[in-house]
């Protein structure tokens, strides 16, 4: 079932946590919330789950109100599954007694049988009779979800839910949590610090900052179109440089990029919002003039390197996997440029940016 948020704001005493939150979250539908610490991530899941109270807007589901000012259920009257971080399973029951928990309301035929289905979608069916302490914490983790699952939520929010499993069991932790959620069909809310997690997970994304619904959209329009800074530095991987407009270059302290190689130039010359605030300057605040400083996001993957006489040089060298890695500095200031071959200029050498190429974002 569709759950909504409609101008969800909350404050802890003078602190704004969430200012005008507006999510739709449809059936079958995963959205992961996005952001730094302090952006309101957990404050939004909490709200959904009736753990704080709602403060102003509303919260929907389907047609029907869960909660506003004046009406607040606890938690164990909404119809919503919760997985937190430390998974919260009953030390003293066994993990077929915690995922049958829920099921109160059926006979015994019925939970052993939901019990033993739930266990074998996870690959945990010979695990029914062990106690929680002797899991290892990616087994604990999927006990939690399908002991949530198992009571068959209309909506269902993860709190950083694999963010205590060592990294190759995260990535299959989350593969399989997807794969299960969808089969289900259920609304799902996930709550990340990790934007690789979220890109993995995620239907959409909605990214906070501040409290604040920056952008919201598929992890493939926030990489190519992001509407913030912290978006694109942390889904699109851009770098931030500083500019200057002169003719029909930006000029940097690494060189001069031409205008025309600015992707969002249009967007941000006509206003850009996409339905959330957008760091984007619009034409009311800002235009291409000449002299006019602006802050750029660059693709690194889209710069090259030439030896000259300098003044940049390169710094460092590192393999990243998929793509090699210098870094280029000039005094204070460094640049990052990323290639698909390994680059013969030593570490030392005296080089200029190529910006012929380049992929830029302009912010201000």
């Amino acid at each position: 079932m569709t759950i909504a948020f409609r101008g969800i704001s909350h404050k802890f005493g003078n602190q704004t946590a969430l200012s005008n939150v507006d999510l739709e979250v449809e059936d079958g539908e995963i959205v992961c919330i996005l952001g730094p610490s302090g952006s309101g991530k957990s404050t939004l899941l909490r709200i959904a789950a009736g753990l704080e109270p709602v403060q102003q807007g509303a919260i929907f589901l389907g047609d029907q109100l869960l909660a506003d000012v004046q009406t607040n259920p606890p938690p164990e009257r909404r119809p919503i599954g919760l997985v937190f971080q430390d998974h919260v399973l009953f030390p003293h029951q066994t993990v077929a007694e915690n995922i049958a928990f829920g099921l109160h309301n059926q006979s015994k035929a019925l939970r052993d049988a939901m019990v033993k289905q739930q266990l074998a979608s996870v690959d945990l069916a010979d695990m029914a009779q062990r106690y929680p302490h002797t899991l290892s914490g990616g087994q604990q983790q999927r006990v939690a979800l399908i002991r949530a699952l198992a009571t068959e939520p209309e909506v269902m929010l993860l709190d950083e839910p694999f963010a205590s499993v060592d990294t190759p069991l995260r990535r299959k932790l989350r593969e399989q949590a997807r794969l299960t959620l969808k089969a289900t069909g259920t609304a799902t809310l996930m709550v990340t610090h990790d934007p690789e997690e979220a890109m993995d997970m995620a239907d959409r994304i909605l990214v906070l900052v501040d409290g604040v619904a920056v952008q919201l959209g598929t992890p493939e329009a926030l990489w190519r179109s992001p509407k913030a800074a912290f978006v694109a530095q942390t889904i699109a991987g851009l770098q931030p440089l500083q500019g200057q407009v002169c003719g029909e270059n930006i000029q940097t302290a690494f060189g001069a990029i031409p205008i025309n190689r600015i992707t969002n130039r249009e967007d941000f010359l006509n206003g850009a919002g996409g339905g959330v605030k957008s760091t984007l300057q619009d034409s009311r605040t800002a235009e291409l003039v000449e002299g006019a400083n602006v802050t750029l996001g660059i693709r690194p993957h889209t710069l090259g390197l030439k030896p000259t006489n300098g003044p940049a040089v390169i710094s460092d060298r590192r393999f990243l996997g998929q793509r090699y890695l210098t870094l280029v500095t000039l005094e204070n200031e460094q640049i990052r440029v990323e290639t698909a071959e390994h680059e013969a200029l030593a570490i030392g050498t005296l080089v200029e940016i190529n910006f012929a190429s380049a992929e830029a974002l302009i912010y201000s």
